[in-house]
Order: structure tokens, then sequence, then C-alpha cells
């Protein structure tokens, strides 16, 4: 029995849609596809609903009008939603367990 990890998936929030988990290797894109996984990988409701929510925040952060200017969140809101992404990271590698290898690949955001 090997003791590598079968899937491995990507964390990074997309903008537009409330996706933030994509496959990273053939076996993860078998098994959930290319989209949508957070709504087929064995997660448990609070989770989902914690990373909808995680991702709803991050759509806050980019200007919808100018992409290419500077955002609406100052410093504090980066800072708070960097440890947020990554407090939630650390829940999701540990509740989808050995089976996933899960990279953080995160854009977090500057003033």
């Amino acid at each position: 029995m090997s003791s590598e990890p079968r899937y491995r998936i990507s964390f990074w929030i997309e903008w537009g849609p409330t996706a933030y988990l994509w496959p990273d290797n053939q076996a993860a894109r078998d098994a959930f596809g290319y989209i949508g996984l957070e709504d087929k990988l064995p997660l448990s409701d609070h989770t989902r609903e914690r990373g909808a929510a995680l991702a709803d925040w991050y759509q806050s952060s980019l200007n919808w009008d100018f992409p290419t200017l500077p955002g609406p969140w100052r410093q504090s809101e980066c800072d708070e939603f960097r440890e947020a992404a990554r407090s939630f990271f650390m829940d999701l590698c540990y509740e989808l367990g050995p089976d996933f290898e899960i990279t953080y690949d995160q854009v977090e955001p500057d003033e």
C-alpha cells in the first residue's frame, strides 16, 4: 500500500464563481471533474458553507469597475482574509485526510 496521497487538489479562490478547489492530478480529475469539486468531495456542510463564505468575501477585494486598480480592502481586511483563508485551508486538509494532498495556492491580497 502506498503512503502517497491519491488525489491532489489545489486551493485558490477564482473570481466570479464560488469555486475554490481545483484538481491537480489525473486521479482527482477522473474522480471529481474539473470544477465544482466543493460539491463532490467528502466535506461536511459546515466546511462547504465556510468555503462559500470565504469565496464570497474574496470577491469583495476586487475593484470590479476597474480591476487593474487597487481594490477597496484596507490592509486590516487583507490580513483578516489571509488568516481566515489559512485557517480554512488547515481545516480542509484535516477533514479530507491522507488520501488528499491539498496545496495552498491562494493569492493573498495586500492593500
